[in-house]
């Protein structure tokens, strides 16, 4: 009781000054109060050669060429965009069968390779245009802030000391802020993401997610929910990008699956039914030596590696895929939330390029164990004070507590902000156990 009163006051202190910003939150709740919608369904045949998978898909969507355009043009330096596009193409190869399906994405829309692949590692070509005004901060940082200090040791995007000798930022009660921060929101995308996974008080596992990416509405159109099958039977069920080979989230729920499950359950075991979504770490990564990890050992991207789990043959377990999930390098850090459809089944995977550097469990012995809650710094290191999303979401679990844990009840914690913030595109609510999988694109 006392570690979590002192969470509680910790959380308080770390947030006031920007959770109550009566602009920001009215930012975030005119977006939550605008135009949602489902994503568009689509069916993706694995039997189906590699450069025709999206043959049925990709023709709907070239109306949006133009914005994808400009949607690069302000990720990238006009001066780098040229060049990044042309080296991208070369990489395709590298790709094996997702280099085909991009490949034929991009001739079905009209787009070259090396803007397909562009698309592909969003992360790391906006690392080249990360600065001080256009990262995800949902709230002013202060100096020397020691979250800041261990994502950003020169503090030249956290912070922003360059910025401050310039003259480009003032203090307030101790906190500063960028001048015209307002207008921050209309700059390039910052990918970062709130996941949560919870245990409710009758075993249930439940899911939530918000996408923070801050995509520009008419590139949120290409987020589309998918089926995948293999041999006309349902392999998984996932959300993406239309020219994006890889997944942002995704679950394992076939109907043959769910008495094996129960079966498993029974003797034991967790069964066949998982769902896993991905938080971005490390801001991506840096560009170039994610390009040498690609080309040096033909990694895939955390979403394409979260693919190839979710459509593995046979179809892995919770802790099978815990385990593949740790492993197998990947061409840049991330977060995966984990969970499955027995108690006790979730978890947060701490990736690096190489292998998981933590693996943080449910664990119902320790205060607050029922839950998860991760968006995109290592839960044993502060979070800079700039980007806090991680003390109010604690706040509003443990306001909800166990026994609130229900689709609705995570659903009124990643609405709520700063979880939720007008930087937030898409949101998901999962119950793997029941196959609920519920998908929100938010287009205000």
């Amino acid at each position: 009781m006392r570690a979590a009163v002192a969470l509680l006051v910790l959380g308080s202190s770390l947030c006031n000054g920007w959770v109550d910003s009566d602009s920001a939150r009215a930012a975030a709740m005119a977006k939550r109060q605008g135009p949602a919608v489902k994503p568009l369904a689509y069916t993706i045949d694995l039997d189906a050669t590699p450069a025709t998978r999206w043959a049925h898909i990709a023709p709907e969507f070239k109306k949006y060429v133009p914005g994808i355009l400009d949607y690069f043009a302000t990720v990238v330096p006009k001066w780098a965009i040229k060049r990044v596009e042309a080296g991208m193409g070369k990489l395709l190869p590298y790709f094996h069968e997702y280099g085909a399906e991009m490949a034929g994405v991009a001739d079905a829309m009209g787009i070259s390779h090396g803007l397909v692949v562009m698309m592909n590692l969003l992360m790391q070509v906006e690392e080249v245009g990360l600065n001080c005004s256009n990262w995800n901060s949902t709230g002013p940082t202060v100096p020397d802030d020691p979250g800041c200090k261990k994502v950003d040791p020169s503090q030249k995007w956290c912070y922003c000391h360059d910025a401050h000798h310039a003259g480009a930022i003032r203090a307030s009660d101790g906190h500063v802020t960028l001048f015209r921060r307002e207008k921050q929101t209309d700059g390039p995308p910052h990918g970062l993401c709130t996941s949560v996974v919870a245990q409710a008080a009758n075993g249930t596992i439940v899911v939530g997610r918000n996408l923070d990416w801050n995509l520009p509405a008419i590139m949120r159109h290409l987020l589309v929910d998918l089926d995948f099958t293999r041999g006309g039977q349902h392999v998984f069920r996932g959300t993406g990008a239309v020219g994006v080979a890889g997944v942002i989230n995704g679950m394992v729920h076939r109907a043959d699956d769910t008495a094996s499950g129960r079966a498993g359950a029974a003797a034991g075991g967790s069964g066949r039914i998982w769902l896993v979504t991905i938080d971005a770490r490390g801001k991506g990564g840096k560009l170039v030596v994610n390009v040498l990890q690609a080309l040096l050992k033909h990694s895939m991207t955390p979403t394409q590696h979260m693919r190839r789990v979710l459509e593995a043959s046979p179809p892995v377990d919770y802790e099978g895929a815990l385990s593949a999930l740790s492993t197998t390098p990947q061409i840049d850090d991330n977060y995966f939330i984990v969970g499955g459809s027995q108690p006790g089944e979730g978890a947060v995977i701490a990736r690096g390029r190489e292998r998981a550097v933590d693996v943080w469990r449910l664990n119902l012995t320790e205060p607050n164990g029922w839950y998860r809650l991760q968006t995109n710094y290592d839960h044993w290191n502060d979070v800079p004070t700039a980007d806090d999303r991680r003390h109010p979401g604690y706040i509003s679990m443990n306001a909800l507590g166990q026994k609130g844990v229900s689709p609705a009840g995570l659903w009124s914690v990643i609405n709520k902000f700063p979880v939720f913030n007008d930087h937030t595109d898409y949101s998901l609510i999962s119950v793997p156990s029941a196959g609920l999988y519920n998908s929100t694109v938010w287009l205000g």
